[in-house]
């Protein structure tokens, strides 16, 4: 359920992803409680590394002090962070008032605390189990195991009798993958029946794949599926088994998928609007042809052929940015895909780290284009006011 603070098309200041993390920062999370207060200067120890990841070109330009007292400044004139004295001795605290984040859905929600740390967190894991193959069935028993034993032979009869039940349908995933029904599956075939398949697709065009089919998603249907059947010692040894590969307790795992739930569930919708859109040149001296939006959304297609890329190249991306369908007057009435600036800059880097890992080919080309979103999209103070460069047509 979104907050009272939800709202639709309404965009959200450039260095949010600043905000949101001085505001985790900030943020006890042990006793999931605001912290009783910061100095200044522990409240940068605590905040530099993260935001060494995240605006490592800003803390480049504008050195990372200054910058941090300038984002902690805008924190404070938000009424997101409150200063306090204490015994002269000036500290740092939480309002209660909450940054806002944006949804995979478009809407604009109560940001809350941890969220972005507890997805990166589920990003790695995911990406642990994706590279080792992980495959939680190995470690849910089921009768189709032995095809010669009672339980399956009575599951046979019973089909044999009654034939496949569709209130019991076999859960498939779009790579042929089932992880709940390979009994009746099995048994349907020996019968010739037909089955009934609950299909686990993607919701939506654009939407990515993963924010719904994952690693972590498979294991959680596969037990949640079976669970009336599992014994409790062979649910405990499937979540260890997946510790074991993430390198982190299972509580921790579940906290968190606690905590993304809403997000993971907020689905983009198939409405496709017309964008109105300037065109950007990809170099100084090369013609406009980059399509972007006000609020700073980049048409794929023309990204990625101006740096050099073939079309197709943007399914590179597919699973780590949310892409939103739309028209633009230069698309010739066609769908195209548009990202959020600041979601691709972090998706390129996301999915050149997935497919290293994987030991899979990166294009030198997609560095040189997070490269060009950076220096238009994150680039120094006197650039926020707004693209300083832009080609109207």
């Amino acid at each position: 359920m979104a907050t009272d603070g939800s709202r639709k098309a309404q965009d959200l200041p450039r260095d949010n992803i600043v905000r949101l993390a001085i505001f985790d920062a900030l943020w006890d999370e042990n006793s999931e409680t605001v912290a009783s207060g910061t100095s200044q200067d522990e409240l940068f120890e605590r905040v530099i590394g993260r935001l060494r990841v995240l605006v490592p070109r800003e803390l480049h330009l504008e050195g990372e002090r200054a910058y941090f007292d300038e984002k902690l400044r805008v924190c404070v004139d938000a009424g997101i962070v409150a200063e306090i004295f204490e015994n002269e001795r000036k500290l740092l605290t939480l309002t209660g008032r909450s940054p806002q984040v944006r949804y995979p859905d478009g809407e604009i929600r109560d940001y809350s605390p941890g969220l972005e740390l507890a997805r990166e967190r589920l990003d790695q894991d995911n990406l642990r189990l994706r590279t080792a193959g992980f495959d939680v069935r190995k470690f849910i028993p089921s009768i189709a195991d032995d095809l010669e034993g009672e339980q399956f032979n009575a599951l046979l009869a019973s089909m044999r009798e009654v034939g496949f039940m569709k209130q019991f349908p076999i859960v498939k995933y779009e790579d042929g993958v089932i992880v709940d029904g390979r009994a009746r599956l099995e048994a349907a075939k020996q019968l010739d029946l037909a089955v009934e398949y609950v299909k686990y697709e993607r919701m939506a065009p654009g939407l990515p794949i993963r924010q719904r089919d994952t690693p972590l998603n498979r294991v959680l249907v596969a037990l949640h599926s079976n669970a009336r059947r599992l014994k409790h010692d062979e649910v405990t040894n499937a979540y260890n088994q997946v510790a074991a590969v993430t390198q982190r307790e299972w509580d921790a795992t579940a906290a968190d998928l606690k905590l993304t739930s809403e997000w993971r569930k907020a689905v983009p919708s198939e409405y496709s609007p017309v964008f109105e859109v300037k065109r950007l040149p990809y170099r100084p001296d090369g013609e406009a042809r980059i399509q972007v939006t006000p609020d700073n959304k980049v048409m794929l297609r023309s990204l990625v052929a101006a740096g050099g890329l073939t079309s197709w190249k943007v399914n590179d991306l597919r699973e780590h940015v949310h892409f939103e369908a739309a028209r633009s007057k230069h698309s010739a009435g066609r769908k195209a895909y548009f990202a959020r600036a600041e979601d691709l800059i972090a998706g390129i880097a996301a999915m050149q780290r997935e497919r290293r890992a994987m030991k899979l080919q990166v294009d030198p080309e997609w560095d040189q284009i997070r490269d060009w979103l950076i220096s238009r999209f994150e680039s120094s103070s006197s650039r926020r006011d707004g693209l300083a460069e832009e080609t109207s047509d």
